[in-house]
């Protein structure tokens, strides 16, 4: 009834395997070898603080700066840094350019 069900393959036959950095416990499938934890907690960013996190990219503060400050990780600020690369287009033939070459 209350048996873990992997999230990967629906298997029943689960193992436990370690503890998370957090403490949690993690858990192995033995049919599929996915690893996983029960009951994850996933911390949503606000966007009050992605709106402090590009105020201060404005301002050429530091990447480790920004993400000591606003509390995000790194590897979510990377994440928001690739999405705002994305966004901005990057068209740098501007006909001034290709005239100084000439």
């Amino acid at each position: 009834m209350n048996d873990p069900v992997c999230p990967q393959c629906g298997a029943v036959h689960i193992v436990k395997n370690g503890h998370a950095h957090t403490g949690k416990q993690r858990s192995l499938c033995r049919e599929c070898g996915f690893q996983f934890t029960l009951h994850p907690v996933w911390h949503r960013v606000s966007e009050e603080t992605i709106a402090l996190v590009d105020r201060l990219l404005t301002e050429r503060i530091p990447h480790r700066g920004i993400c000591r400050v606003t509390g995000v990780s790194r590897s979510w600020f990377r994440l928001h840094l690739k999405g705002l690369s994305r966004s901005v287009p990057h068209d740098f033939d501007h006909p001034e350019s290709s005239a100084k070459k000439a």
